[in-house]
């Protein structure tokens, strides 16, 4: 699956939204496709999962709700790509720059990656997209841990959203 065609159907979840892919939407965007495609798409959720995992992210993301832990960092990247391709763009080069694409602190979508397996499940397919990637989006953080004391100050657009 392209890029291209993964950010589509995000695109189509989100039905011109400014908010995360609604996980009951994507479910009706993958169900119009194959089984073959919605494997792909669960695999490259998966890598964009692991593409997101970086330190600097979860500082970014400490940020924005005053505290983040592992599964809610793995919930919040699933919001990022829920958001979008520019979300996911500008959390991989400034995760500053999210601020304005923050609604609230409720930068949780949780379910939006387990969609792909549900309805595979729904089809008798029982095989796990998320299985074909060598990595995993719980691995160690890429780069160099946070102090939680001075995070804001790498972040000032994320701090000085109002609250």
């Amino acid at each position: 699956m392209t890029d291209e065609r993964f950010w589509t159907l995000i695109d189509e979840a989100r039905a011109g939204s400014n908010a995360s892919a609604p996980p009951n939407q994507l479910r009706k965007v993958l169900e119009r496709s194959g089984d073959q495609e919605i494997l792909e798409f669960g695999h490259k959720f998966c890598e964009n999962l692991c593409d997101l995992n970086h330190w600097n992210l979860w500082a970014a993301g400490y940020v924005i709700t005053g505290g983040m832990g592992d599964d809610s960092f793995h919930y919040f990247r699933s919001w990022i790509i829920g958001k979008g391709k520019i979300a996911f763009d500008l959390a991989m080069r400034d995760p500053d720059e999210l601020a304005p694409l923050v609604d609230d602190e409720e930068v949780d979508n949780e379910l939006l990656e387990y969609v792909a397996l549900e309805v595979l499940e729904a089809r008798g397919i029982k095989e796990d997209p998320r299985e074909r990637s060598a990595r995993s989006p719980d691995d160690d953080p890429k780069g160099e841990p946070f102090e939680e004391e001075t995070v804001s100050s790498r972040f000032p657009k994320l701090a000085a959203r109002p609250r």
